[in-house]
Parts: C-alpha cells; structure tokens; sequence
C-alpha cells in the first residue's frame, strides 16, 4: 500500500568517480576537491544548522516558560501573604513639640528601619523611638507617609495628613 523510498549506498570509490563521469559528461572541468573532502563539508553545515536548530528551539521553550516564573514567585500562600501583627495603638500630634507621636504594638517590628516621607519626597527619621513602642516624628503640617518594616521583609504604610 505505502511505497518507502529506497536508500541506495555505494562506497566512496565509486561515488567519486561517478561524479568525475558526470563532470566529463557535462564538459565541466573536473572536480578538484575529493568526495572525501565534499562530504565532511557537508557533515560539518548540517551540523552548524542542526545545532542552530535546536537552540533556537530551546530558546523559544524558554521564552515560553519566563511568564509561569512570575506566576510561581507571585503565588504565596494566603496566610503568609499581608500577615503583619504590626498595629498603631494610638497616636496624636504634640502641638507643643511640634512633632507626631504613635504607640506601636507587634512583636516583630524593625524600629530602626521605620522612616517617613513628606510630600516633595524627602525622606525624614523619627526624632526618638521608646523601647514601649513610642516613636515620634516631626511633623508641622501637610502629608507624611509612615513606613514600619517588619523583621521579615513586610511594611505598614501610615500615611497622616494636616
């Protein structure tokens, strides 16, 4: 039903002189390289596009695949993700020191890394910060965005406007 197409060998030999025959036949001058030589020729550019071949392939897999990192590192689990026990218990301003006052309570705050920003984007640090969790900014008025880190990489964003 199916015909295969049949693969025919003959030994270089003779392969070389019957292309040698047809270079005559054809009133071309004759070869001056051996088969020998055409034929590793061949071998190494079919190699070259091979291997050309089959890392274009696996580059575009892996272009393919850069998408589902993004995914995978994006997806944590629903109870490590915006768990913080970081809370502002209470806060006021002190009119007479011109400066912002809030009680921090959490067990894993970074009291060094807490920072602010005002409104032009200058960053500013906590006057003083009390070992009960107090920490005091100076603050005359306008906006003040509060940042809290936590000891596991998490920030509470405060923001305290005027």
């Amino acid at each position: 039903m199916f015909r295969r197409n049949k693969i025919y060998s003959i030994d270089r030999k003779a392969a070389n002189e019957a292309l040698q025959n047809v270079f005559a036949a054809c009133e071309q001058t004759p070869n001056t390289q051996s088969l020998d030589v055409l034929l590793f020729k061949n071998i190494a550019n079919t190699t070259l596009v091979k291997l050309g071949k089959w890392l274009s392939v696996a580059l575009l897999v892996l272009i393919m695949l850069c998408p589902l990192v993004f995914y995978i590192a994006g997806k944590q689990p629903e109870d490590v993700r915006g768990k913080t026990d970081i809370k502002v218990t209470e806060h006021h301003i002190d009119e007479a020191d011109q400066c912002f006052v809030m009680t921090l309570s959490g067990d894993d705050i970074y009291y060094e890394g807490i920072y602010a920003k005002k409104e032009d984007g200058s960053v500013i640090y906590p006057l003083s910060v009390e070992p009960d969790g107090t920490v005091r900014f100076h603050f005359e008025s306008g906006t003040l965005n509060i940042y809290i880190p936590d000891t596991e990489g998490g920030i509470v964003q405060a923001v305290l406007s005027k």
